[in-house]
């Protein structure tokens, strides 16, 4: 299926369990396939694994950092600054970034919870998250004074390539609920290649006053609104200032909503979604964030899925 790709084709975690086991997600000669159409154009994970037999699969690393500030921001809801080794932070910048994180007395990874990064500071090192507590994975990580930190992963959203390619546009995203935390690095991202981004926050959802002021900070303009009332306002505003990408970050029905939307006045508006499945290893293999996608088993941990097939096909 042409529309998938892989978010660590291309990294130094490429060629990874999946290329050896023949279960590679973008490449289709490392997956049971004898023809070539990878359209790849970049180091060619067949021959890599091919002359690389031996070599051994480089995995992310886990790392015990301390915490530096934690501050209760909504009922059983809290931003969470923690200090992280260098080499992390500049990966954790990336559009779609999420690490894994568990408390410092838990040894099994079964601990592990998938946490969105909500904004890194380069120069301190430091990742900020925010973490609802709603069970144990999440309480270990609220009673803790350190935690283990293992990543980066990247696909915390799809149309990441869109997000990262998008130049001199205008750009809109819109956001409701706790999605809204991984917005910052997308909204980062995309006015760092000289866009204009205007954000659209659903006000009767869950509003993050620490989210909206880095928002702000950022410079974009935020406008609040009511996805079900002001659908022929959204359609406007996007018709009228040549939107060129649209970012939702959501529930998947609320991303459908703005799909609707956007498709109404246009297919060619970019489209990106952020990622609302179940992610319980992050490396596609213990299979819990499989999807069904147009009858294909989709591994949507690390699987980038085109935003509109996705959404149609829930």
């Amino acid at each position: 299926m042409k529309t998938l790709s892989c978010a660590d084709s291309g990294s130094k975690y490429c060629p990874c369990h999946l290329a050896y086991s023949k279960d590679c997600i973008r490449c289709n000669m490392l997956n049971k396939n004898e023809t070539c159409d990878c359209i790849w154009q970049g180091v060619c994970i067949y021959n890599e694994v091919n002359h690389n037999k031996n070599s051994k699969v480089i995995e992310r690393q886990e790392y015990l950092c301390d915490i530096e500030a934690m501050t209760s921001i909504e009922e059983n809801t809290y931003l969470i600054k923690i200090k992280i080794p260098k080499e992390l932070s500049k990966d954790l910048r990336s559009p779609g970034a999420y690490v894994f994180i568990k408390g410092k007395d838990k040894e099994s990874n079964i601990f592990s919870a998938p946490i969105s990064v909500l904004d890194v500071d380069l120069e301190k090192n430091t990742l900020e998250v925010i973490i609802k507590q709603v069970g144990i994975k999440t309480k270990g990580i609220i009673n803790s004074d350190q935690v283990y930190i293992k990543g980066p992963y990247f696909n915390g959203l799809f149309g990441i390539k869109d997000i990262k390619s998008m130049s001199k546009s205008n750009c809109l995203v819109i956001l409701n609920g706790l999605s809204q935390v991984n917005s910052i690095n997308v909204i980062q991202r995309l006015i760092e290649n000289n866009n204009k981004v205007d954000v659209f926050i659903n006000h009767n959802g869950v509003i993050l006053d620490n989210v909206i002021q880095k928002i702000y900070d950022l410079g974009a303009s935020i406008y609040h609104i009511d996805i079900e009332e002001d659908k022929e306002f959204i359609a406007d505003y996007i018709k009228s200032n040549d939107i060129k990408l649209v970012y939702s970050g959501a529930s998947n029905r609320f991303n459908k909503e703005v799909m609707n939307i956007v498709d109404a006045i246009d297919e060619n508006i970019k489209l990106a979604v952020s990622n609302n499945n179940l992610i319980c290893c992050g490396e596609g293999i213990c299979g819990a964030c499989c999807i069904d996608l147009n009858g294909v088993k989709v591994k949507s941990c690390k699987t980038q899925i085109n935003s509109r097939e996705y959404l149609k096909s829930i």
